[in-house]
């Protein structure tokens, strides 16, 4: 059944009322009516089944009919901060490690943006991480934090036991040596720019972990989803239970 993204409370046996984006895709992207069957999501552990059982210009209302728990949200803990890149760069980077499984997504300011690049609206990279979870059959979006400083981006990392940054001036330490196991993780990457040696620095006596990324120099978008995967591929996510 198809998945559909509600952003209200309801019990077994509700009628939902379903309007603008999502009622827009129902009727006129999927051609659905009256008596067809959807899946409703709402940001908690569980897919709920309902019925259409009305529709007009401007809504879709469903019955919901039941529920069961979604197998499909993430176990693991992590939190991609990503310094400001270019908008259709940052959408991108959200909707892949929404597909992911990353739990949270904090952007963050750092030396080397530019000006053009500084695009870090919540509310917008919110409603695409609440859009991607469609394809991926999660319950439950990556939550889009809004943008800190460099400064309050650091003090937000006590909170996690591995924190890892991707460093282009690193050369010798790989991620094959970092023990992630059922740990909460931080990923940190720069912008195009990368950080500034005085945020490197920083970042080190935090204890982030500075790895290299191979001798390829990629850019940030490529460096925040393939570290996300590789990572998530490491801490379990990868396998189907």
């Amino acid at each position: 059944m198809k998945r559909f993204y509600v952003n209200k409370e309801f019990n077994i046996g509700d009628t939902v009322v379903i309007d603008s984006t999502e009622h827009n895709h129902i009727k006129n992207v999927m051609r659905m009516g009256v008596g067809d069957d959807i899946i409703i999501v709402r940001g908690d552990e569980f897919d709920y089944m309902a019925s259409i059982v009305s529709m007009s210009k401007g809504e879709t209302t469903v019955k919901v009919v039941a529920s069961e728990p979604n197998i499909y949200n993430p176990k693991a803990d992590v939190t991609v901060f990503q310094a400001l890149v270019k908008s259709d760069n940052m959408s991108l980077i959200v909707q892949k490690l929404t597909e992911l499984g990353v739990k949270e997504f904090v952007p963050f300011e750092s030396e080397f943006i530019t000006s053009k690049d500084k695009y870090g609206k919540a509310s917008k990279l919110q409603e695409i991480s609440n859009q991607s979870i469609k394809q991926c059959k999660r319950s439950i979006p990556m939550r889009v934090l809004d943008t800190q400083s460099f400064d309050r981006m650091c003090q937000m990392l006590k909170d996690y036991d591995v924190i890892i940054f991707a460093n282009e001036c690193e050369r010798s330490r790989s991620l094959r040596s970092v023990d992630f196991d059922n740990k909460k993780v931080a990923i940190i990457v720069g912008s195009e720019g990368g950080f500034s040696p005085k945020e490197i620095e920083k970042l080190v006596s935090l204890g982030a972990i500075s790895v290299t990324l191979g001798k390829r120099i990629l850019r940030a978008e490529t460096a925040s989803i393939s570290l996300t995967a590789y990572i998530m591929c490491v801490l379990g996510e990868w396998d189907y239970e």
